[in-house]
């Protein structure tokens, strides 16, 4: 084995922080220190294990191709590697450079995310919902507080304010009502009478006008 090109106290270190991840993420987690210096047993250090690897193991393709190609000056972040049995993984890479820049080593964190990648699709098909854009619901047990609701939204669609309504307004705003059922519920032509500051003979008529009725007869 050739003689390690990291300096031991940046070793050192760095053993003390690749076992405090392991430790706070463990049994997902591990952290790998390579030394350059010799590939083919440039592990160094492995703190917990879920690929299976042992101190004295030799570097990844990927870690031979970047230090061959010289492509270390960047470090690698959150890339997305695959384990065998159809396990996933999300890797970090930061390459140990010396004073000139030159890679020395590798300092690697590997996280088993298998388990959070089940847990999410499981979860997505729990939560998923047909899309229904068109769906308003109000839950509460004040009709009242529902009708003023249907009033307002109803309002919004026609993109017309209460004060600013006309009459062809207000009878298309009563038709859209009565269409949401606003006037199966009983006493609701009184209220919706007076959030529109109109008399009930007008919301009956109103709502004779809308259904396409003759106006006359009895208002009930």
């Amino acid at each position: 084995m050739s003689a390690p090109s990291i300096p031991e106290a940046t070793y050192s270190v760095l053993r003390q922080v690749a076992a405090a991840l392991e430790k706070l993420f463990e049994p997902f987690c591990e952290v790998v220190i390579h030394d350059f210096a010799d590939f083919e047993h440039s592990i160094v250090c492995l703190a917990g294990n879920i690929t299976n690897r042992s101190i004295g193991g030799a570097a990844t393709d990927l870690l031979l191709a970047k230090a061959s190609d010289g492509e270390t000056d960047e470090d690698l972040y959150n890339y997305l590697t695959s384990l065998p049995g159809g396990r996933m993984m999300k890797s970090c890479t930061v390459f140990l450079r010396d004073e000139d820049g030159r890679a020395r080593g590798a300092f690697c964190i590997n996280f088993d995310i298998t388990a959070f990648v089940t847990m999410r699709n499981q979860l997505g098909r729990f939560i998923a919902t047909t899309d229904h854009g068109d769906i308003v619901e109000t839950f509460t047990d004040d009709i009242e507080e529902t009708v003023q609701n249907l009033i307002a939204e109803t309002l919004a669609e026609i993109g017309q304010g209460q004060p600013l309504l006309n009459r062809d307004d207000k009878i298309d705003l009563i038709r859209r009502l009565d269409e949401k059922g606003v006037f199966q519920v009983k006493k609701m032509a009184p209220f919706v009478a007076d959030q529109l500051g109109v008399s009930r003979a007008t919301i009956y008529n109103y709502l004779r006008e809308g259904r396409g009725e003759q106006r006359g007869g009895n208002h009930g």
